[in-house]
This record gives C-alpha cells, structure tokens and sequence, in this order.
C-alpha cells in the first residue's frame, strides 16, 4: 500500500529561480536543505523520500511543506531560539574573543578581565 503524502502547489519560475539559488548560495544549511526539499516536493518525490535523502523525521518535511505553504519565503529560516539573554553585551563577546586568540586555555581569565572592566 502506497503511503499517503501531499506535495507543494507548482512554483512560479521567480520561485523556483529563488530556491535554487538558496539551494546553492545560503551560507546556512539548514535554509538550504529544507530549499531543496520544496524542490523535489515540486518534482513529486514523497515525503518519505524527502526525508530519506536528509535523515530527518517525514513529520519534519511535513511541517517545512506547511509553513512554505503559509508563509512563503520566509518559512525557510529558523526560527529565534528561546532561551536566557546573553550575559554579555556584542562589545563585550568581541573583546572575549580577541582575548581568547591569544589565550585559547584561560576561558576563566577572560571571565575575570572582562568583569573587571566592567
């Protein structure tokens, strides 16, 4: 018995265009995969496929067909993650990072240096 599965509505030339070019160009993989993933929907590959060729979960192609179907473009980036806010403010994580260049083991020094300058 074949498994049930929807594809998404036959892209306009502009859209296909688009995706292919985040397919190719994202610097973010996760907007490229699920890119692709319209595109072979558009090919008729079933979910089950879709989700073969990237290892995740067919309920996980289900939803980026959805959301690509609500939303459009922007389903394909991530969403904000939740979580505490950073401790630390961008000027701050700056100066963290160039003092960890030039001492990669003294996580707890940079810590202490950065509070102090506080």
């Amino acid at each position: 018995m074949k498994t049930p599965t929807k594809f998404i509505k036959a892209l306009k030339d502009e859209e296909r265009k688009e995706l292919k070019r985040i397919m190719k160009e994202s610097p973010l993989s996760r907007e490229r995969m699920r890119a692709h993933s319209l595109l072979l929907s558009e090919r008729e590959y079933s979910i089950d496929e879709i989700a073969k060729i990237y290892e995740v979960d067919r309920d996980t192609v289900s939803i980026w067909i959805n959301n690509w179907q609500e939303s459009g473009f922007e389903a394909l980036a991530d969403l904000p993650k939740s979580g505490r806010p950073s401790i630390l403010t961008e000027k701050e994580k700056e100066k963290a990072k160039e003092i960890l260049q030039s001492e990669p083991r003294s996580i707890k020094r940079v810590t202490a240096q950065i509070k102090k300058n506080r």
